[in-house]
Formats: C-alpha cells, sequence, structure tokens
C-alpha cells in the first residue's frame, strides 16, 4: 500500500524520475513505443499524439509513464484515471489540429478572397465618387502621370493608347476576315484582372477653328500673286471645312487597367500590354502609340469642357509653388445632374451645355460589323465607349453550365405543368427555347473554338447647346443603333456614375452589364470611314465618305514617291497642280521640278516667281548631260561613274528604238568614251565638263566596229537642228520652281530628254541635301521611261537613290497597262508609298485591281463611273475614296484647268501674259 500512495502522489505532482530509479524496470513495465503506436486495444488512439505545434507530445507520455514508477503495475483507478488523461489529451490534440486547419487558407481561397476585398474596395470608390460634395473631387481618377500612367484608384491603375482609323470597310473579304481575326487576338491577350476599355470620340473643332483655319501663310509668300492666291486656297479649304462632318475629329482610344500597390509595379505590367496591343494593331494597319499624361487629359477635358480650348502644362501648372492637381485644371466649374429642377436623364456642364449618357441594353440575335462605324459617321459630337472585363476559362464554363442547368430545371418544371395540364409537353415556350439555345451554342464555342467569355457594358455619350438640340441627336443615335440591332436606352438617375464611366480612365461605374463571347465583342469593329489629316500636309480632295479634308504629309511615308494615273480626261492635271501649289505656299524652301510634256505647268511656274525653259528647234535652251553643277564637291572617278549610269541608259534606249541590243560589248564601249570624254576636257584645262562633242568623238576614234555604230546613233543629238543637247547648260536652277517644258521636242527624243533631265535634278538634289531642302520632281509620260531595260534599271536606281536625299519623285501616267508592263517596273510602283488611281480604262483597272489586290469598293471607284478628280488614294496603309471636285470661279481653277475653253477665256494660258521665257 505505500508503494501505491506513493505512485498516486508522484502522478499526482508529475514528478522526474528519482536519480536512484532505474530505468530499465519502467521499461519492462510500460512500453513507450507500444503505447503511442497502440491500434486501439489499449487506448483508442489511431494516431501519435501531437502538440499544438503539431509534433510528438512526449511531456503527456511522459507524465504517463511516471505513475508506474516505484511499482510494477497499475491500479484499476489508476488505469481508468490514466485512460481519461489520454482522451483529454487525445481531445485537446484534436481541437488544436482543426484551429490550425481554420488558421491555414490556401491559394483558391486566398485568390477568392483578395478578389473579395479588391471587389468590395472598388465599390466603396465608387460610392465615394458617387457621393462627392464637389466637381473635383467626383472626377473618376486619384493621379495622372506626366508619362500618362493614371492611377484610378488606390491600388488600379491605367494607361491608354490612341490608334488610327483603317479601311476595315472597303477592303476585300478575306482582308476583313484577316483584320477581324486580330481583333479577336486583341481581346483575347487581356488577362482575368485587367479591365478594358474601348473609345470611339467625335470631338467637334473649336468654334474659332470652323472657318477660319490657316492652312497657308499668306506673309510668307515669295510675291503678290502667291500671297493673293494662297490667301484664295485658304477660304476655298475651310469652305469645304464646313461641308459634311469637316468639323468633326474622330479618335480611337484603347485603356486598359490594371491592378498594383504602387505605380512603379503596375508600370511593368501595362508596358507588356502595350507592346502586345501596338503589335497587333499595326499589323492591321492602324497605327498606334502610347498616350502621355498631357493627352490623355485633354481628352478628359474635351468631353467635360465641351467646346472649350485645352490650355495645360505639366511644368507650368503642376508645381511645388502651384497647389493644384491635374483634376483642377481639367474639372469644369460646375456639373448639375438634375438641370432645371426637373431632368433626371441628362446633366447640365459649363456655357448652358447638356449632356447626356445612354446605355447599351438588348442586342440582336445578329450583329453587324457595320454598327458602330454607322453610329460614329454621324456628324454629331459623342463618344462611344464600352467595357470589356475578361473571365477566367474554367470560371466563364461553370457559370455558362450553372446557367443551362437553371434552363434545365425550368423546363423540366414547365413540361411538368404541361402533364398536369394535359398539353402536349415538347413544346416549351419560345424564349426559354431560345435560351436553352443560345447557352449551348456558348458552352460550345468555349470549349471547342478556343473563345473567351467577358462581361460586357455599353455607353454612348453625346452634348448639345440646349435640351432640344440634345433631345434631336439622342433620337437621331438611337434611330441608328436600332438599325443596326443595338438597343439604346436612356440612364435616368444614373448620370453620375455613367458621366465617369465614359471618360477613358479604365474604370466602370455603370452595372448594366451582360455576357459576350470573343466573336460578339470583335464583332464591334472600332473603325469606320478611313481619314487622313496629316500635320504638315497637303490638300488631296474630300474623303468620298465623310467628306472630311483628306490631308497628307508625303514626307512621312517611308517611301515618299508616288504616281498619279488616269485616263485622258480624269483629272491628273487637276490633282498635280494642287499638290505642287500646295507645296509652293506651305513649304517655301521646297524646290519643284517639272518635265512638262504638254506644257501645261508653265503658267504656275512663271505665276510664283519660277523659271521655265522650253526644249526644241531654235528655243536657245542648252542642257549638257555631263553637266557636274552641284556634284563638284565629288572627286573626278566620282563623276565619271555617277554619269555612266546615264549614258548606258541612253545609249540602249537608242538602240532598243532601233530594234538592236544593246550588248555588254556596247555597255564596255560607252563606259569607254565616257571616261575618254572627261579626259578630253581635262586636257582643254577649261574647268568645263565634257559634251556629247567629246563623247561622239571619242567613240569614233575607237577601233571597234561597234564604237562606230553607237556614234552614229548620237549624231542626230551632235549634229543638225536638234543640238540642243550639245553645249554647256545655260539652266539656272536658282529659283525654286523650274518648268522643263517638253511640249516641242519630237518623240524620238522624249527618252534622251528624260534622261537628260533627270540627271540635272539629280545634280541639284544632292547640293539639296547638304542645306536639309527637299526637292519635288514630277515626270509626265513615265510610261516611256519604263519602255526600256536600261532606261528602267536607271530610274530604279535614281528612285532610290532619290529617297535619302530628299527627293519626292510623281511619276504621271496615263497608260498603267504599258507601265506594268515587266516586273521591275511593278515593283517601282509596289515599292512607292503614294499613289493616285483616277478614272481608268477597263483594262488598266483590271491591272490595278490584281497587282494592288483592289477589293469591289475600292475598283467602283476608278471605274468608267468616277468623275473627273474622283478616284482612290494610297497613301502607306491607308486607302482613302477621294472627291476631287475643285470648286469654280476663282483664280487658282482658272489656273488648274486643262480645259481649253476655259483656259482660253481665263487668258493664263496665253503666252501674251506670260513672262520672258528661256
Amino acid at each position: 500500500m505505500e508503494n501505491t500512495t506513493e505512485s498516486r502522489e508522484t502522478f499526482a505532482a508529475s514528478n522526474p524520475t528519482p536519480q536512484g530509479q532505474d530505468g530499465s524496470s519502467l521499461n519492462a513495465a510500460f512500453d513507450v513505443d507500444a503505447f503511442v503506436h497502440a491500434s486501439g486495444d489499449g487506448f483508442g488512439n489511431t494516431a501519435p499524439l501531437r502538440s499544438d505545434t503539431g509534433a510528438i507530445d512526449m511531456d503527456a507520455i511522459s507524465q504517463v509513464t511516471h505513475v508506474t514508477q516505484g511499482a510494477g503495475k497499475l491500479t484499476r483507478k489508476e488505469k481508468k484515471h490514466a485512460k481519461r488523461e489520454m482522451k483529454r489529451r487525445k481531445k485537446e490534440a484534436k481541437k488544436a489540429e482543426k484551429e490550425a486547419k481554420k488558421t491555414y487558407s490556401s491559394i483558391k481561397s486566398q485568390l477568392k478572397d483578395r478578389d473579395k476585398e479588391l471587389s468590395d474596395k472598388m465599390a466603396d470608390a465608387r460610392k465615394k465618387r458617387d457621393s462627392a460634395k464637389d466637381v473635383v473631387n467626383y472626377i473618376g481618377y486619384n493621379k495622372m502621370y506626366q508619362d500618362g500612367i493614371c492611377e484610378v484608384e488606390e491600388g488600379m491603375f491605367s494607361s491608354s493608347i490612341a490608334f488610327d482609323d483603317t479601311s476595315y470597310h472597303s477592303v476585300r473579304d478575306e482582308q476583313q476576315k484577316a483584320m477581324f481575326s486580330a481583333i479577336t487576338r486583341l481581346y483575347d491577350q487581356f488577362g482575368a484582372d485587367t479591365l478594358v476599355q474601348m473609345s470611339v470620340i467625335n470631338t467637334p473643332l473649336l468654334k474659332e477653328e470652323v472657318g477660319h483655319r490657316k492652312f497657308f501663310d499668306p506673309e510668307r509668300q515669295a510675291n503678290d500673286a502667291a500671297r493673293n492666291d494662297a490667301q484664295v486656297f485658304n477660304n476655298i479649304l475651310n469652305d469645304k471645312v464646313k461641308e459634311g462632318v469637316s468639323n468633326i475629329r474622330r479618335n480611337r482610344y484603347l485603356t486598359y487597367s490594371v491592378t498594383a500597390d504602387t505605380a512603379e509595379d503596375a508600370a511593368r505590367q501595362l508596358s507588356r500590354i502595350e507592346v502586345e496591343s501596338s503589335r497587333i494593331l499595326n499589323s492591321i494597319g492602324s497605327k498606334a502609340h502610347l498616350m502621355n499624361g498631357t493627352q490623355r487629359l485633354s481628352v478628359i477635358h474635351s468631353l467635360l469642357n465641351p467646346y472649350k480650348p485645352f490650355l495645360f502644362d505639366y511644368q507650368r501648372d503642376i508645381s511645388a509653388k502651384r497647389l493644384q492637381t491635374t483634376k483642377d485644371c481639367i474639372a469644369p466649374t460646375q456639373i448639375d445632374f438634375r438641370p432645371d429642377g426637373h431632368y433626371n436623364d441628362c446633366v447640365k456642364l459649363d456655357n448652358g451645355v447638356y449632356a447626356q449618357v445612354l446605355v447599351m441594353k438588348k442586342f440582336g440575335s445578329e450583329l453587324s460589323d457595320r454598327a458602330l462605324a454607322d453610329m460614329a459617321d454621324l456628324p454629331i459630337p459623342m463618344a462611344i465607349t464600352w467595357y470589356v472585363q475578361p473571365m477566367d476559362k474554367s470560371k466563364a464554363i461553370n457559370y455558362v453550365r450553372t446557367r443551362s442547368a437553371w434552363i434545365d430545371k425550368e423546363i423540366i418544371e414547365e413540361q411538368r405543368s404541361a402533364v398536369n395540364k394535359g398539353y402536349d409537353f415538347s413544346i416549351l415556350p419560345q424564349e426559354l427555347k431560345y435560351s436553352k439555345e443560345e447557352t449551348e451554342d456558348v458552352l460550345d464555342h468555349l470549349q471547342n473554338k478556343n473563345q473567351r467569355l467577358y462581361v460586357f457594358t455599353g455607353l454612348v455619350y453625346t452634348y448639345a447647346e440646349s435640351k432640344e438640340a440634345l433631345d434631336t441627336q439622342v433620337l437621331r443615335i438611337i434611330s441608328t443603333a436600332r438599325q443596326n440591332s443595338i438597343e439604346l436606352d436612356t440612364y435616368d438617375y444614373r448620370q453620375r456614375q455613367g458621366l465617369n464611366s465614359i471618360l477613358p480612365l479604365g474604370h466602370n461605374h455603370v452595372e448594366i452589364s451582360r455576357m459576350f463571347t470573343t466573336a460578339q465583342i470583335s464583332i464591334l469593329v472600332p473603325f469606320a470611314t478611313q481619314e487622313l489629316d496629316d500635320a504638315g500636309g497637303n490638300f488631296y480632295g474630300q474623303n468620298k465618305h465623310s467628306r472630311n479634308l483628306v490631308v497628307c504629309n508625303r514626307k512621312k511615308l517611308t517611301s515618299p514617291m508616288g504616281f498619279v494615273c488616269g485616263k485622258t480626261g480624269s483629272g491628273k492635271g487637276m490633282f498635280t497642280k494642287t499638290e505642287m501649289t500646295g507645296t509652293i505656299f506651305s513649304n517655301p524652301t521646297d524646290e519643284i521640278y517639272v518635265i512638262d510634256r504638254a506644257g501645261e505647268y508653265t503658267a504656275i511656274a512663271e505665276r510664283y516667281g519660277g523659271s521655265t525653259y522650253h526644249f526644241g528647234v531654235g528655243t536657245g535652251t542648252h542642257l549638257n548631260p555631263f553637266d557636274t553643277v552641284s556634284v563638284e564637291h565629288m572627286t573626278r572617278n566620282e563623276q565619271i561613274a555617277f554619269k555612266v549610269d546615264a549614258m548606258l541608259a541612253q545609249a540602249g534606249a537608242s538602240a532598243a528604238e532601233a530594234g538592236s541590243n544593246f550588248s555588254e560589248v556596247d555597255q564596255s564601249l560607252v563606259q569607254r568614251c565616257t571616261e575618254l570624254a572627261f579626259q578630253k576636257a581635262a586636257e582643254r584645262g577649261d574647268n568645263l565638263p565634257p559634251t556629247l562633242q567629246d563623247f561622239y568623238d571619242a567613240a569614233n576614234e575607237q577601233p571597234e566596229e561597234q564604237a562606230q555604230v553607237i556614234a552614229l546613233r548620237y549624231e542626230r543629238f551632235v549634229k543638225g537642228s536638234m543640238n540642243f543637247f550639245n553645249h554647256q547648260s545655260n539652266v539656272d536652277f536658282n529659283t525654286r520652281i523650274v518648268d522643263f517644258n517638253l511640249k516641242d521636242l519630237p518623240d524620238s527624243m522624249l527618252v534622251f530628254a528624260l534622261i537628260n533631265v533627270c540627271e540635272a535634278v539629280r545634280n541639284r538634289m544632292y547640293f539639296n541635301a547638304k542645306r536639309n531642302v527637299r526637292t519635288w520632281l514630277y515626270v509626265e509620260e513615265m510610261q516611256s521611261m519604263f519602255a526600256y531595260p536600261t532606261v528602267l534599271n536607271y530610274f530604279s536606281r535614281f528612285s532610290n537613290e532619290g529617297r535619302k536625299f530628299g527627293l519626292l519623285l510623281t511619276g504621271i501616267s496615263q497608260n498603267a497597262t504599258a507601265m506594268l508592263a515587266n516586273e521591275a517596273a511593278r515593283n517601282i510602283v509596289l515599292n512607292a508609298d503614294f499613289l493616285m488611281l483616277l478614272k481608268q480604262s477597263p483594262l488598266d483597272r483590271m491591272k490595278w485591281a490584281e497587282l494592288l489586290n483592289l477589293s469591289e469598293q475600292e475598283e467602283e471607284c476608278i471605274d468608267e463611273s468616277a468623275e473627273p478628280g474622283d478616284g482612290l488614294l494610297i497613301a502607306g496603309n491607308a486607302r482613302v475614296p477621294i472627291r476631287g471636285k475643285f470648286p469654280s470661279g476663282n483664280v487658282l481653277y482658272d489656273l488648274f484647268s486643262t480645259n481649253p475653253n476655259e483656259t482660253k477665256k481665263t487668258g493664263l494660258g496665253d503666252k501674251k501674259d506670260a513672262k520672258p521665257v528661256i
């Protein structure tokens, strides 16, 4: 009994084993390992005892083992006590394990919690915007950084890309499909954590700009005639601005927002999106660029402050001395969300401007890719914007399956009701049947056609100077939308949310949404009518669809070489003179040279202080093909090599006209004679270049028989009445407009003259390139340059070289079939980035359609029904249908017109009124 008492006391006190206690007897009496791993026969525990940290609780085991200290067996009470203690320990361990499981959260749970937290956070931010008491706090962003990154809300950042319109609606079907596929890739690249906003915004020109735009500065012109005509041209273009929608600028923006802790973290995500988005847009001919802070603020300002100029500069307006933010600079003084005390479907901005946001409620079963284009083409100030929130693929499939299950449940209930009432259960309500089919179709697209699901919200914003004008615009927009199966509705009592949502900030405050697949989203093509309005460009007519001015800057094209092609009477002369005159007025330092076959450009040169040189019998005008003026800086060998190409082209053309081959022996002889001609000139010591006489004499001195043949071919240019190319040049290039009038030149000398003039311009081109002066060259009868292989090779090198030295070459032709007769000629045309196709003959039209892959709509622009001046302008990637009618009854029309009766009437082309020419 003493031992038993002692054991109880030891158990109760939980004392360690005394120093003198033998451990082996303890192990014999109580097997610790067996106790811990008992299967249930002993204490009913199937797992090791664990502490709160999950490790085996050795303290608990030691407490139990100590009860046997000093005794061989446990009493019944001790066994019961030990069993209760083990149960208690087990219960505590299970409880601790359960608590640990509660505190642990899986990745999915963490993501779900984070999304919910972010959603709640954004919802709270939107509520604060909606309940703001002042305009500045109402505008839906926090900060706009100078690089274009915007902190929309805390933890949410956005960027915007501006992209150009493109000819989507006028290209061939296969090109449309390729562009549509690119748009689907554009949307599919975005992740589920990115909110995408597309915007198409029509912004009216400021009132002071409409009808008062200065296209040309009369004060910068060289003489009184130019000053007068520049003002006349200004008036004509300002009158055209008032036609159609020329007072509307249409811009497209892609805005995307991401979540990040700081702007630096967001910048990396936004940069990756910008690179891929720009690449896709550029691949379909839509130039894209990232917008900076000033540009983004300008767009927001135009929507919140219609008809007001945007005057903002970060350096001036945002500084430590000025306690204001970017929102202070763009915020209107007031936004009345209940204008006139009773309207609830619109707002009132500064200057009494009424604005309204409409929401896209319903869509037809089939949408057209013309839907947005038809709306955007309206000559109405508006902003069409839509938000796209991608869903995870698995989440989207589960969502659609859940919807399908609900529909199945409704179908079962409908069938049960039909059976109970004695109806045919196979007859279902049409709406229910349609919903089931649509759901199955969406699920098939998600699972089998690699499409995604998006949450879509669409809005339209417009404004006017009165409520009546606003209502008229809204009705017109709604009517156009209905024609394209889009149901627009007013957004009563929710204009606060709508106004913030139409701003291109990448944050949607509107709760109305629906689900769209990738294909349904992509059918909302953001492209309408492609426009051309380059800064510093020339006027080329009006867009046939929108009546907007077409202004193109050829200097910005990769290859500014161009062609103007059309049949007789199609308006080639009017088009070329319009460009030429615009260049004279807008670029006072550029030099212009014209190879004028019909003498129709002489009046322009004389009127604006240029020079005209007539080539023909008895004119006294001389042009030396060996002239080295403006290339004196080159070495003698470089000058010789420079002229060999031209002489080879001339000799080859002469041989072809005679029906002979121009062999390699002939080429070697021409090169040898050219070098000998320069040697003869050097021996004279008069510092003058050689002439054709030197070349002719050198050829006659050669022992080869072929050399004599070459000399005979050149004899007509050296002797007799047509020797005007066998003298030192008396052509002065010191005037910026030079007209080479070849009207009186025989056809047999045309190619020879063309090459000589091109050589003279080539010399001047090098000289101008040093001075940073651009050189314009117009060549009539361009097909003549493509008739002979040697001439074609010369011209190909000449045009390629000219691009590097600031030459803008324009070929004018009325015979496309002859010009495109061989592959080398076609390659030259394809390398040109500027083509104006006017009315074509059926055969020529077929050639152009094949070469340029023209669509049916584009072919219609150049068929027999085209009016004079109308056609198709191709400038880089842009293809614009042109309406080229120039208003009559003014000095410019009289100057441009080639109608013999009109010219005779005005007298501008009469030689009696012309200035002296050489």
